[in-house]
């Protein structure tokens, strides 16, 4: 299997409407040293048991080592990084040797794993290695030394740029790094321009791919969010959502998906500052933390559409970076979305900022963290009471977007059951004939505009759960909302988001996406 190649390749767009070509942010910021200003502040204590999700984080070799991990609230950490060379062997080891023992310990004594990252970004070296079994196994092998020798959990793979013709020699190395150590992950592109990473294949040789949600819009192009939740006028469609989408349609299994996303921004400079705008020069990158630090010196804007805060530094510049809200937001859906769990690249660069931890708290906790439930009984009757702990929770999915004479599928979840039942009711909206309401997926024909909202609640023979809404914007909008701009269409863009922002969440529908 191919993972996805766009149409767009031949794109109609300007340069702002354009992902990243192949290449490596992480590399960048290893050229560069990235590291915050801003004074640490040490991060909350996480509820008991820590994060319900797996919680990612790349920790690299210029940062402050086992201090900038807020060790409560994640479940990995993978250090980055050593190198590889076109004989099997690998370079910069140093920089793992320096630390391993004390990061190992550190982090088994915090109930975290330690991943070592495996890097090449190098064409040549890949074209070396790749397609030999004798040269992978060289490198298979020098790679377990490494990880046995500190009794390390596992590798992440981490190879950016790569030609479609070493496609099934990553697979190949992927399984035979899975053989020998306990954890594999595998670092993946936003957009596979190339058609380089057989996705499913990739996700059965390995723990996790690792979708470096991030570069969207990077250094070379002009400034824009980069991490947009969604896509959409008057940014392409390239976003979070399509990206998720596009693995899971070319067989990238949810459960085995980590949502990777910026804990850093950029700054272009700019002709001016309309929004979208024209970069006169490659943007610099920049830390959440410096960007949070600056952002109050020149107020802060959001864009409602990605999910992005940004700034103008001068009248000729723009910086968009993510910020607490806006990751909220993004590890939500992913939550929502049923994915292994959320990553981050890098640790650090957020400075251990409290609030922020607190926040991933909340959101990779999937019961209450302060173990209050004043919902009372969902049924109206004695069959059972909510779950306070335990794990049975309700997901009705995020809120989303559709059109009259669509046939509308709820998509709902059960956490905490095995074998859990199902029950759906409206609470809101013109009164619509729900099929399927004792099913994880109902559906009902939009035959009017409005916005609707269902409730579900799910139990496991015993106990019923805690409701979770979703709430659907219908609009008759001829031909969808793809391409609309200002005047009328501008009216109905910024109509169907005052409507999903007023409801628990608010999402535009992937059958919307141009």
């Amino acid at each position: 299997m191919l993972a996805f190649i766009t149409t767009a390749l031949v794109l109609a767009g300007t340069p702002q409407d354009v992902p990243a070509p192949q290449g490596s942010i992480h590399a960048a910021h290893a050229k560069a040293g990235l590291k915050p200003r801003r004074a640490a502040s040490p991060p909350p204590p996480a509820p008991l048991g820590g994060p319900d999700v797996w919680v990612y984080g790349y920790l690299p070799y210029w940062v402050d080592g086992v201090d900038a991990v807020p060790w409560d609230h994640v479940t990995h950490v993978a250090f980055f990084d050593v190198g590889l060379n076109s004989d099997g062997s690998l370079s910069s080891t140093s920089r793992w040797t320096s630390i391993a023992q004390e990061l190992v310990s550190t982090a088994h004594g915090q109930g975290v794993k330690v991943h070592l990252t495996l890097t090449c970004f190098d064409d040549d070296v890949m074209d070396a290695i790749l397609p030999s079994a004798t040269q992978r196994a060289k490198v298979v092998q020098n790679v377990v030394n490494l990880v046995d020798a500190y009794d390390a959990d596992g590798v992440s793979v981490d190879f950016e740029g790569m030609s479609a013709s070493n496609r099934d020699g990553l697979v190949n190395l992927v399984a035979e790094l899975s053989a020998a150590v306990d954890e594999v992950t595998v670092a993946t592109p936003a957009v596979d321009w190339s058609g380089a990473y057989d996705y499913d294949a990739l996700a059965a040789a390995s723990d996790a791919l690792f979708i470096m949600g991030y570069d969207y819009h990077w250094s070379g192009g002009d400034p824009g969010p980069v991490a947009p939740l969604y896509g959409g006028d008057p940014w392409s469609k390239y976003s979070i959502d399509w990206t998720i989408e596009d693995y899971i349609t070319y067989g990238g299994p949810p459960e085995r998906i980590l949502l990777g996303l910026p804990l850093y921004g950029k700054v272009w400079p700019t002709t001016n500052n309309t929004v979208p705008g024209s970069a006169t020069a490659d943007a610099d990158s920049i830390t959440m933390a410096d960007a949070i630090d600056e952002v109050d010196a020149y107020g802060r804007r959001y864009e409602s559409l990605t999910e992005t805060p940004y700034y103008f530094p001068s009248s000729k510049s723009q910086a968009w970076y993510d910020d607490e809200q806006s990751l909220r937001a993004k590890v939500r859906y992913a939550v929502d979305e049923g994915l292994l769990g959320v990553g981050f690249w890098a640790l650090g660069y957020d400075n251990g900022d409290a609030s922020f931890w607190a926040m991933m708290a909340e959101e990779t906790t999937l019961d209450d963290p302060s173990g209050d439930d004043d919902s009372g009984d969902p049924s109206g009757d004695d069959t059972g009471d909510p779950v306070e702990e335990g794990g049975l929770r309700a997901r009705a999915g995020q809120d989303f977007m559709a059109y009259v004479g669509q046939t509308v599928i709820l998509n709902g979840r059960a956490q905490g059951a095995d074998e859990p039942s199902f029950a759906w009711t409206q609470v809101s909206g013109p009164g619509v004939n729900l099929s399927g309401v004792d099913t994880a997926q109902p559906s009902f024909d939009a035959v009017l505009a409005g916005t609707f909202t269902f409730e579900l609640v799910v139990g496991d023979g015993e106990t019923l759960s805690a409701p979770d809404t979703v709430s659907v914007v219908v609009t008759s909008a001829e031909g969808g909302l793809c391409g609309l701009g200002s005047g009328a269409g501008g009216g109905l863009v910024a109509a169907v988001s005052v409507a999903l922002a007023a409801s628990r969440r608010r999402r535009v529908t992937r059958a919307s996406v141009c």
